[in-house]
């Protein structure tokens, strides 16, 4: 595990509908070994740079038709307390959905089509979410 955080820098994590760009940085790494990357995030978009500004992600991503959902924790040692949250980029619409005390680490979404999602935080505990937006 890295002690100094602040020397990291961002990195191209994944582009969406071709145009928006988004850009991690590690911010911490906790659990077993360092196997939970905690990061903080950016974008080519100003609207997902203040829904991202002084937060803290996971690596779980799970894109939507205009938005996606993450994991979202409350600080950087706050794991594995967290939120699933919702972000739709075209309407500017940042919602947190639920909170967790889930350790899985490999969370997993499902498009179930019609704007119903499944997002499984655990072996044994999905959310529903419907996007209404």
């Amino acid at each position: 595990m890295k002690l100094n955080y602040d020397l990291e820098t961002y990195i191209s994590w994944i582009t969406i509908d071709n145009s928006i760009i988004i850009e991690r940085r590690l911010a911490n790494e906790t659990a077993f070994d360092g196997i939970v990357k905690i990061y903080s995030l950016k974008s080519n978009n100003s609207f997902l740079n203040k829904a991202f500004e002084d937060k803290y992600f996971g690596e779980f991503i799970h894109i939507a038709n205009t938005g996606f959902f993450l994991r979202m924790f409350k600080n950087k040692t706050s794991w594995p307390v967290a939120d699933l949250v919702y972000v739709d980029y075209a309407s500017q619409y940042f919602e947190n959905i639920k909170e967790t005390n889930s350790s899985w680490n490999v969370w997993y979404g499902q498009d179930l089509g019609k704007g119903k999602h499944i997002i499984e935080i655990s072996p044994k505990e999905k959310i529903e979410y419907q996007i209404n937006h």
